[in-house]
């Protein structure tokens, strides 16, 4: 009777909390990322700095949340999320009280651009992509997808909610107020809750059982290996860099993370330039974000049917549309703004699933975190440079128009480099029909993995 029961599948796996805890950390780390956009007119107004200048902030912040991405894949790795997360709050709390204080640009640059860089960076995408694959298998696209939404769900709730204490009382007061929800909501609710894997619970990837196990159910798509060779290579960071598709991917996530961080950052400063008050155009950035949040559980659960690269370029070309309607925006209208906030907010949602997929289909195996997070130094880059660049133009020329622009012309090429990478001639998903018989040694196809 006990080894009978010991095959019943549990009422409930414990590697949804995981996911929940997840959704909650990425809600408050890229909200408080996202806030920025409404900090950098409050910051313009008390110290006068051109938008150029100001953007520079936001420039130091994403470089080194790149960089940093590599110490923390390597931090997961060693101590897993119980530990590596509430530090990650603590140093990000104490990085917004000391921006709080800041009184020079350079305070800015050491508080915000790279102690706060670093505690997002702990508790955020880099973070959560080095362990919340390992909770689930056969539901991995849809789980991870599920804890990516919190970041579209933190630009709806939080950056609305610090732009109003910015109005009620001063941008420090909303820095203090971002600080202590990172220090009192992340830290504890992680120390009690999170963990590196199913096995530190004695679980099994998706909640199987032993049985379960045993017993194959085969799902109606299954990923084929097509460049077998490829696929059984030790991949390292050193083989990685000699190869052109790592140059591809590299150049193709700067080309999409200028688009994203540029129009996300001055988004908000564009549509009050079009006639929208501040409260509206806060208000319709967290609409972008929510849209965010439904494309990313969209695309990843797309891109696992008809491919990477196809759902790649419909995502951009989506957010593209949405660009447009921004530029085309003006005299106080409300219609293209919302398509805008609605159109980027859906297409710039397929990034998140995107690109770990992506490269996890050219280059998976044991060193792909650290191979993910040198690509992602890539991205870091395209951000700083689109983020300080439209600043610039906008300062120079008055007007968005010409950064915008640029914004869909770098996704169109992010668009053309992952299809050259090509992750679809190494893996894709193919549909079977559903099977069920025990498991033997030999009864797997060796082309399917």
């Amino acid at each position: 009777m006990n080894q009978t029961a010991s095959t019943k599948p549990p009422l409930f796996f414990y590697g949804w909390i995981i996911i929940g805890i997840g959704f909650i950390n990425l809600a408050i780390a890229f909200g408080i990322w996202y806030s920025f956009s409404v900090f950098f007119l409050a910051i313009i107004k008390d110290f006068g700095w051109s938008r150029a200048a100001t953007s520079s902030i936001f420039s130091v912040f994403i470089i080194c949340h790149a960089v940093m991405g590599i110490l923390t894949g390597y931090l997961q790795d060693r101590f897993g999320p119980r530990l590596v997360i509430p530090f990650g709050s603590l140093l990000l709390a104490a990085s917004l009280v000391l921006t709080s204080r800041a009184q020079e640009i350079w305070h800015f640059y050491l508080a915000y651009g790279i102690f706060a860089s670093t505690g997002v960076s702990l508790i955020g995408f880099t973070s959560h992509s080095a362990f919340l694959p390992n909770w689930f298998e056969r539901k991995r696209g849809l789980a991870v997808g599920i804890a990516m939404s919190g970041i579209g769900f933190g630009m709806l709730v939080l950056v609305p909610l610090l732009e109003k204490m910015i109005t009620l009382y001063s941008w420090r007061v909303a820095y203090l107020c971002a600080a202590a929800i990172s220090l009192f909501l992340v830290a504890p609710l992680n120390l009690l809750f999170a963990r590196k894997n199913p096995a530190e619970m004695n679980l099994s990837p998706d909640g199987d059982t032993a049985h379960q196990k045993s017993v194959a159910k085969f799902p109606k798509r299954v990923v084929e290996i097509l460049d077998s060779d490829w696929a059984e290579r030790d991949w390292t960071i050193f083989k990685a860099l000699r190869t052109k598709q790592f140059w591809f991917l590299a150049s193709a996530y700067f080309c999409m993370s200028f688009a994203f961080q540029s129009t996300l950052l001055h988004s908000v400063s564009a549509m009050v330039d079009g006639g929208l008050t501040l409260q509206t155009a806060t208000l319709l950035f967290g609409i972008l974000g929510i849209a965010g949040s439904g494309g990313k559980i969209l695309f990843g659960f797309l891109s696992d049917i008809y491919g990477r690269e196809q759902i790649s370029t419909t995502g951009g070309t989506i957010a593209a549309l949405g660009i447009a309607c921004l530029i085309a925006a003006g005299s106080g209208s409300l219609v293209l703004p919302l398509l805008f906030a609605l159109l980027f907010g859906i297409g710039y949602g397929s990034a998140a699933p995107l690109l770990p997929s992506v490269s996890a289909d050219i280059f998976s195996g044991r060193a792909f975190g650290v191979i993910f997070a040198v690509i992602g130094i890539g991205g870091g880059l395209g951000g700083s440079c689109g983020a300080f660049i439209s600043g610039l133009i906008r300062d120079l020329s008055d007007d968005y128009s010409i950064s915008l622009s640029m914004s869909i012309a770098s996704l169109t090429i992010s668009c053309i480099l992952i299809w050259l990478a090509g992750p679809g001639k190494i893996r894709k998903t193919v549909r079977i029909e559903t099977i069920q018989y025990p498991l033997h040694q030999g009864d797997h196809n060796s082309k399917h993995a």
